[in-house]
């Protein structure tokens, strides 16, 4: 093909054909440019295609993380919200000074050194930034509701704190001598309905009610943000 369009322009050339020489130059420069900017959008188009399957990329390996978090989230919420029950009912019975009911007191105050504690699978805003993937994510939407996401966690984690060290700096006190832990009984069952040890409850239904509160908030927001990414993957699941 180059051989042909190099006799062409010499034929033209040596035949003294100077006008049709210069519009076959012009028209042989134009196909030359548009065989430079064909080549260069199907280079964009191929990198635009690699961008977007890095982009999907990170969008299911997101997916897969915080459908992981959900999935955690569940179990410690439905542990929080049974030891919650628990100490509602402990309340009542120190509330009507029940002293039939010091036994079962005991082992419900001991089940206050069970406390729900939400492990992330990770730092998931934080890897995108360190990695530079985070320029890979075109949907801002997506970005914000995950940063707010790992806000949640850090919340939640914070509360967890807070139950930790009530069981550390009041209750392990509050219990010593009173309950027996290899028996499970109540040694000095009139402790337990003394207003140290009923305020040790409140706490902590106070406590498990805003973790209830925050685990439920973490998972909409999940169940948000794995809704955009459906959208962004074209609703094709995995």
């Amino acid at each position: 093909m180059i051989k042909f369009f190099r006799n062409t322009r010499k034929q033209l050339f040596t035949e003294n054909k100077f006008t049709k020489y210069l519009f076959y130059a012009i028209g042989e420069i134009i196909l030359v440019v548009i065989g430079i900017l064909i080549a260069l959008q199907i280079n964009n188009w191929n990198n635009q295609r690699l961008e977007k399957e890095d982009e999907n990329k990170s969008y299911r390996n997101i997916k897969r993380q915080i459908e992981d978090d959900r999935k955690e989230l569940t179990d410690v919420k439905a542990f929080n919200n049974y030891f919650s029950a628990t100490y509602k009912h402990a309340n009542k019975i120190i509330r009507a000074q029940d002293f039939t009911k010091s036994d079962s007191l005991a082992l419900i105050a001991m089940g206050l050194s069970q406390y729900s504690d939400f492990n992330s699978s990770g730092n998931i805003y934080e890897t995108l930034v360190n990695s530079g993937n985070l320029k890979l994510l075109k949907n801002d939407e997506i970005t914000s509701l995950i940063q707010q996401l790992e806000n949640t966690y850090i919340f939640a984690n914070k509360l967890e704190t807070i139950h930790w060290e009530i069981i550390i700096n009041e209750l392990s006190p509050a219990l010593r001598g009173v309950v027996n832990f290899d028996a499970f009984k109540a040694v000095k069952p009139e402790r337990l309905y003394e207003v140290e040890m009923q305020n040790i409850f409140v706490e902590s239904i106070y406590l498990t009610s805003a973790k209830d509160s925050v685990y439920s908030k973490a998972i909409r927001e999940i169940d948000t943000i794995i809704n955009l990414i459906n959208t962004e993957l074209g609703a094709v699941k995995d």
